[in-house]
């Protein structure tokens, strides 16, 4: 009897692991969360503060390298959609279900992590580099500790040699998910929201030798504005 239920819990978790890593379900659920996005994104009241040299870098054409903390993405989707924009994902079936969504929002994703396909994601995103096209990356993701970069960004950072932008969203009110280990921000409709660059790192640069512990900070600061601007008091 025992033997018997062990064995339909087998199949069990082998039909539906086959029904949720099939291409129809994956295409179904990011069209539904593409679908969420758009809907709650267009209730919004978003400001932007880009800042003097974040500007200046898109007037001159620069690609760059955005870095934000992964708690802080939802708004990024759709703020920064068909901008040929590449973003680096995770190399699991949620990392899979991501680069789905974002390809519904025109950026390129580029599946890799310091632990799985590293190479292979450095050679991509200096390819779009190359090609005049900025890169993103959540340098905590995929999986934390939360707000604390990898060494992995670092290397990508001083590979493509582009400048760093520290990048954040905010809004109020909103939907913190404390049971995801990033706290993942989802802006309640109608909420009010904020876009904001920080001061570019530029990589190698005399007196700004980079470090996880700069880099940190600088996307620490861009939050806090970030939660300043719409009146959160505190970073979540």
């Amino acid at each position: 009897m025992a033997e018997g239920t062990v064995r339909q819990r087998s199949a069990a978790r082998r039909l539906r692991r086959r029904i949720t890593h099939s291409d129809l379900f994956m295409r179904f659920l990011s069209l539904v969360a593409a679908c969420f996005i758009r809907a709650v994104v267009a209730t919004l009241r978003i400001q932007l503060s880009l800042g003097e040299e974040y500007s200046a870098l898109v007037k001159k054409g620069e690609p760059v390298l955005f870095a934000f903390w992964h708690g802080r993405f939802f708004l990024f989707i759709h703020s920064f959609r068909d901008t040929g924009l590449a973003i680096n994902t995770d190399v699991s079936w949620a990392g899979g279900l991501s680069a789905r969504v974002l390809t519904r929002f025109g950026y390129s994703a580029v599946p890799g992590s310091s632990a799985r396909k590293g190479a292979k994601a450095l050679i991509a995103m200096r390819k779009q580099i190359a090609s005049g096209h900025s890169v993103a990356v959540a340098p905590d993701g995929p999986s934390g500790p939360r707000v604390k970069s990898k060494p992995g960004v670092l290397t990508l950072a001083r590979t493509i040699g582009c400048p760093i932008v520290p990048a954040a969203t905010s809004a109020r009110p909103a939907w913190v998910i404390s049971q995801t280990w990033d706290r993942f921000m989802i802006p309640a409709p109608f909420a009010r929201c904020a876009i904001v660059m920080g001061k570019p790192i530029y990589p190698g640069e005399a007196g700004q030798d980079l470090s996880l512990e700069l880099l940190d900070r600088a996307i620490d600061e861009t939050t806090a504005k970030a939660d300043r601007l719409v009146g959160r008091c505190v970073s979540a």
